[in-house]
């Protein structure tokens, strides 16, 4: 299964581009039921931007949301460094079982 990110750019951060991202991603999990292993995580960047990183579980209960908010297929990101934005906070066990 396939992770997608979402790039946000300094400015995009700045404006508050991620609160509304949020926001109807937690609207997405909350209709699918709370999955277990459906999370978004967030990375800053160090020029100021973020990575939004969301598991493969989202492409099963939210395909419709990623591609509307255009976010990508990429390889899965290391843990370490990722701040859970919505989702179980018991996530890292179920992606790393």
């Amino acid at each position: 299964m396939t992770w997608h990110r979402l790039t946000l750019t300094p400015e995009e951060v700045a404006a508050g581009k991620i609160a509304p991202i949020k926001d109807g991603f937690t609207s997405s999990f909350r209709a699918a039921g709370g999955p277990r292993a459906m999370a978004l995580f967030q990375k800053g960047n160090e020029d100021g931007g973020a990575d939004l990183f969301f598991t493969p579980d989202c492409g099963s209960f939210a395909s419709d949301f990623l591609a509307e908010i255009g976010a990508v297929p990429c390889p899965g990101p290391a843990l370490i460094g990722l701040d859970l934005l919505v989702g179980h906070n018991e996530i890292t066990y179920y992606l790393t079982t």
